[in-house]
């Protein structure tokens, strides 16, 4: 019995462990996900796998099984993507250089002096000479067994005989010349042909001599000879000049270096030949053939195992380097973005949703739509509810990968490009919805010239086929901008962040809370009316956020809806309740209509942007004047008086436009209080309010530097001025104004009522 008690007794505290353990873990997975660091680096991930997955689809397409010279048996095959026929351009390359060669090849500019003409001309020097010495000693010969002068004309035809086997031209020279040469004596010989030798070598090494040349060069053969440099004899020169003109051989050869200019330049000139996207390949009974085969491996259709590897790490490399690209601009430059783990994921979710549909389009192959993919969205959107920039440097990378969705397009990259930028550009400082659509149709405009500008550059045709993709083109301006319009307030409320259109809406005086203020708390909505004037002013000076100053002035005092005549500007008589009450609790009702606006922006669905400036526009600061009766009230006692039981909870100001609700908060309730307010006095006011606030540390979470306070300080003086100018007096009046003042001096007024 004991036995089987024992053993439910065991089962139930197993039962308790293995619970407790499986609740330690989901406390330790909480923890682990709590922590920024970790959700931004599992957000960077996710987005990089969901980038590259998108990319990869399809971008390798199944095998195909084809042999060389064997007909195909199968489904007709079609280019999925536009590839350059590599084969065929390089065949027709070759063809245009080796034209080009043939027409140019007899041209002198493409001719040089060949580096063995010298050589060559030394060679038939030698064996003339040798003619000539061996006719030479045939004379000596005769001479010498005769005893007489004999005759140059019994020798002369065994003579030409033989310098002809040398050299055929030699028929031209005339006798005499030939005579000459047997006859001249020795000195006169052996200066001669050593004059020849140099005049033929130079000859030869310097002038370019062809077919088309040669005639030219026996015209100048005088003036070669009688150079200075050579020093030919005046009676050497018509010999030499003779023998040159016999001794004459084309010395002309390819220049190679200019021959490979040449073909470089032809082959330059040959438009590749392309498949286009959806071409027929093959289709069932062709015979293929190494163009084909060489087709389909461009095209990754065969053998492409290895391909798809290749490929998946390619463009996980590429999409790598994009993001790295997106990141470090946000980590070096717009570091606030970073912050705020609501950008990031907006971010990383119309990065993803445009890819997506630029895949979905891709995949239906229908040139048209290749231009409406709505990739200005994410620039539109980003803009209302990130930052410009960043919209910017999202779009041009996103403009980069749609190019490679649709087949490594250059042509749609440039036109994503411009499309992205130029809605950036329109979508900037927009004030109302209605713009919007006036905007989207100037997108549509650009885009449709874009269109028709890139037909030209890429040289898409025929116009009626460019026509109709401008037309998409244009469509598509206003279908990003319809969708941005359609879901900002779906992606506003998800991710809680704001559009200047939302903050627009806001500022309506008939907006119910607003309206509210109006009729419950008038003091309070003219007084908020004033801050917004005054820190609008200060914004716009110092370059912050003034619609989102304006509007977070409207809302800062809703709090005091809750208790409106606890508060000196909603007071219509003299009657003022914290007379009766104690500082302590008077300071508990004052500084309560921080929290309680904030509860109610909330329930009324206000944005966190402005519920943020309602929690921060006191930040810590004291309430001076309870803290003052408190302290009054304690020294009789000999007590102390906490300074942090007078104080606003906080937060101080997280951002400029926070710290410039505070500061015109301030200024405009201690300028309301001062009588007969004059320039001097007012800058006065400014000034020492300021000062206040900086030395107490209030705007030490904010990036305003000193500049800043004097440009503030300026545009405060400049509102105020403009609202207590100098009034006329007028008679009629005058006397009642009076009464009032004398009135005035004799009721006691609570200036610390009034939330500073």
């Amino acid at each position: 019995m004991g036995a089987k008690e024992t053993q439910p007794a065991e089962k139930k505290f197993t039962s308790r462990k293995r619970y407790r353990d499986f609740m330690a873990k989901l406390l330790w997975v909480r923890d682990f996900l709590g922590k920024k660091v970790v959700r931004e680096r599992i957000l960077v991930f996710v987005s990089f796998l969901a980038i590259v997955a998108i990319l990869q689809i399809d971008l390798v397409p199944k095998a195909i099984d084809v042999e060389l010279g064997k007909p195909y048996i199968g489904k007709e095959i079609r280019a999925p993507r536009s590839v350059e026929n590599k084969e065929k351009t390089e065949e027709l390359r070759e063809q245009a250089a080796a034209r080009a060669v043939e027409e140019n090849k007899d041209k002198l500019e493409y001719q040089t002096i060949s580096i063995e003409a010298g050589v060559e001309a030394g060679n038939r020097y030698n064996k003339i000479v040798e003619v000539f010495e061996e006719y030479r000693r045939l004379m000596q010969e005769q001479t010498s067994e005769d005893g007489a002068a004999p005759d140059p004309g019994g020798l002369r035809p065994g003579f030409r005989q033989a310098l002809q086997r040398v050299e055929e031209k030699f028929a031209a020279v005339p006798d005499a010349t030939l005579d000459t040469v047997l006859t001249m004596s020795a000195a006169d010989y052996e200066r001669m042909v050593k004059s020849l030798r140099q005049v033929y070598v130079a000859l030869e090494t310097e002038r370019k001599i062809g077919p088309q040349t040669m005639a030219e060069v026996r015209a100048d053969l005088g003036a070669f000879v009688r150079h200075d440099r050579f020093l030919v004899l005046p009676q050497d020169q018509p010999v030499i000049e003779q023998l040159l003109a016999a001794m004459l051989f084309p010395n002309l050869t390819r220049d190679e270096a200019k021959i490979r200019q040449l073909q470089e330049e032809a082959r330059s000139k040959v438009t590749p030949v392309r498949i286009e996207k959806d071409s027929l390949i093959l289709k069932e009974g062709d015979i293929v053939t190494s163009e084909h085969i060489q087709i389909l491996r461009e095209l990754n259709l065969i053998d492409n195992r290895g391909n798809r590897v290749f490929m998946f790490f390619s463009l996980a490399i590429f999409s790598l380097l994009l993001m790295a690209i997106c990141l470090f601009y946000i980590d070096f430059f717009k570091k606030e973005i970073s912050k705020e783990e609501s950008h990031l994921y907006l971010l990383a979710l119309v990065a993803v949703v445009v890819l997506a549909v630029a895949k979905a389009v891709s995949l239906l192959n229908l040139e048209l739509m290749e231009y409406l993919v709505p990739l200005s969205f994410a620039g539109i959107v980003l803009v209302f509810l990130s930052d410009a920039q960043l919209a910017w440097v999202v779009t041009t990378l996103l403009s980069l990968m749609v190019g490679v969705i649709f087949g490594y397009n250059l042509a749609l990259t440039v036109f994503y490009f411009i499309n992205g930028t130029a809605a950036i550009y329109l979508m900037l400082n927009l004030n109302q919805r209605k713009e919007m659509i006036r905007r989207g149709l100037y997108l549509a405009g650009i885009n449709l010239f874009t269109v028709l500008t890139l037909s030209f550059l890429f040289g898409i045709k025929p116009f009626s086929r460019v026509f109709v993709f401008a037309l998409a083109a244009g469509f598509n301006g206003i279908l990003a901008t319809a969708l941005a319009n359609g879901f900002l307030p779906f992606l506003e409320q998800l991710f809680g962040l704001t559009s200047p259109l939302s903050l627009l809406e806001l500022a309506n005086p008939n907006m119910p809370l607003l309206k509210r203020l109006l009729i419950e708390a008038p003091g309070t909505y003219h007084h908020s009316i004033l801050v917004g004037n005054l820190a609008e002013a200060a914004a716009d000076a110092i370059g912050a956020d003034t619609l989102l100053v304006r509007v977070g002035a409207y809302y800062h005092d809703v709090g005091k809806l809750r208790r409106p005549y606890f508060f000196v500007e909603n007071q219509i008589t003299n009657d003022n309740p914290h007379d009766n009450l104690e500082p302590s609790l008077s300071t508990l009702i004052i500084t309560s209509h921080v929290r309680d606006g904030v509860e109610l922006a909330k329930s009324y669905g206000v944005p966190k942007v402005v519920t943020d400036i309602i929690e921060q526009h006191h930040g810590t600061d004291l309430i001076r004047y309870f803290y003052q009766q408190a302290s009054e009230k304690v020294q009789e006692e000999k007590e102390s008086v906490e300074a942090t039981d007078f104080s606003y909870s906080g937060p101080k100001p997280q951002s400029k436009e926070a710290a410039l609700v505070m500061l015109a908060d301030a200024v405009e309730a201690a300028a309301r209080a001062i009588r007969q307010p004059s320039a001097a006095r007012l800058e006065t006011l400014v000034n020492q309010i300021l000062k206040e606030r900086l030395e107490a540390g209030q705007l030490d979470e904010t990036n305003l530097t000193l500049r800043d306070l004097d440009k503030i300080k300026a545009a405060f003086l400049k509102v105020l001025g403009g609202i207590f100018h100098h009034r006329i007096k007028y008679p009629e009046i005058a006397a009642t104004e009076r009464k009032k003042t004398d009135g005035n001096h004799h009721q006691p007024r609570n200036n610390g009522t009034k939330a500073e």
